[in-house]
């Protein structure tokens, strides 16, 4: 009986579980965000998908509720849910942000305050 080779953690990988096989094109801030990182590194534009997604699930919840008149536990469980699944697109954008693999100016002067330019005198 032989023993395995101990895995090369060197090698570019073989299969995509967990990793991502494409190279940042942007500066890394975070190679691995956490929750709390994504979130608080959301833009206003994604805090504006989820409230205007939130507010979509109102209006079309009530509307398709009505019909069948559930229209107001209709409306609050689509705008939760559509609230949700916008959140969750704001932290992945966020996330991708922070990994360099999205244009991330404003990420880096707000976290890597070394990186600024030096000012010309």
């Amino acid at each position: 009986m032989t023993w395995p080779e101990p895995p090369n953690y060197y090698e570019a990988p073989k299969h995509g579980f967990k990793v991502t096989l494409e190279n940042p094109t942007f500066p890394i801030i975070n190679p691995d965000p956490n929750i709390t990182d994504a979130v608080t590194n959301m833009r206003s534009e994604n805090w504006g998908v989820v409230a205007g997604l939130a507010g979509l699930g109102y209006v079309a919840g009530y509307y398709f509720g009505a019909k069948v008149h559930w229209a107001k536990p209709t409306a609050l469980f689509t705008s939760i849910f559509l609230g949700k699944s916008g959140l969750l697109w704001g932290m992945s954008d966020s996330a991708h942000r922070l990994m360099g693999f999205k244009e991330n100016s404003k990420e880096v002067a707000a976290n890597l305050p070394h990186v600024m330019q030096r000012e010309h005198y």
